[in-house]
């Protein structure tokens, strides 16, 4: 009888950890199940895809030129080996690579939830952004990088919104910008992961916690959102 949960921890941990060598020979046992595919049952409310971690590292890694040199190699070096299990999902199950809904995950990272107003989101009333001559589109903006709604973020972007605004500058209740927002928390969020992303860890690696998957999901939805800001950046 197939074991659910003992191939569902070794594949957890083999993806996490982007050991190759591991899910490959797991896969060649016959241990990969569609079930997987669905849910790793990692969270009691949320399903979360197998190769939603695998498109999370891909984002992470493909950044691997802006690490430090004593970093770069070992974070190349760990993209490559994410590239051949991504293959694997594209071509033995036929999964799209390229997406993962953030939004739906948003209890699990720091994102401000969806229906939160501009003045949940800054900590003001609207009244006091107004006075103080705030667009509207720059509220906007800084609101839907707070929630990570993506496809919003880059229509304000597109319309002209500028990313550089700082809230409340040279005040007490200062905000920062879109940048400072989210280049903050991937800071965070990398030295979370550091071990992981540099292969400190000895041979014996931790089991994967659902610590180390929400830190993953909310480090791939923050450099996501910061590399869209960049692209429409024009300062």
């Amino acid at each position: 009888m197939y074991n659910f949960l003992k191939y569902r921890e070794k594949f957890l941990n083999a993806v996490f950890y982007t050991d190759t060598d591991e899910f490959f020979k797991l896969v060649e046992e016959g241990g990969f199940s569609t079930l997987f595919t669905n849910d790793m049952k990692i969270f009691s409310n949320d399903a979360l895809p197998i190769h939603y971690i695998t498109i999370c590292w891909d984002i992470i890694l493909s950044k691997y030129n802006e690490f430090k040199d004593e970093y770069k190699q070992k974070v190349y070096e760990k993209k490559c080996k994410n590239d051949r299990i991504k293959e694997f999902f594209i071509k033995e199950q036929h999964l799209d690579m390229e997406h993962i809904p953030f939004q739906s995950y948003s209890g699990h990272f720091y994102s401000d939830d969806t229906d939160e107003t501009a003045e949940d989101c800054l900590c003001c009333s609207l009244e006091d952004l107004q006075k103080a001559h705030y667009r509207q589109i720059d509220i906007d903006l800084y609101c839907y990088v707070c929630k990570f709604g993506f496809e919003n973020v880059e229509l304000l972007l597109k319309q002209g919104a500028d990313p550089n605004v700082t809230f409340f500058e040279d005040t007490d209740n200062e905000m920062g910008n879109c940048f400072d927002r989210i280049g903050d928390e991937c800071a965070f969020l990398e030295c979370e992961l550091r071990n992981v992303m540099f292969n400190e860890h000895s041979n014996q690696k931790p089991n994967v916690t659902g610590r180390d998957i929400c830190d993953l999901i909310g480090l791939a939805a923050h450099e996501k959102m910061y590399s869209l800001l960049e692209k429409y950046d024009k300062n």
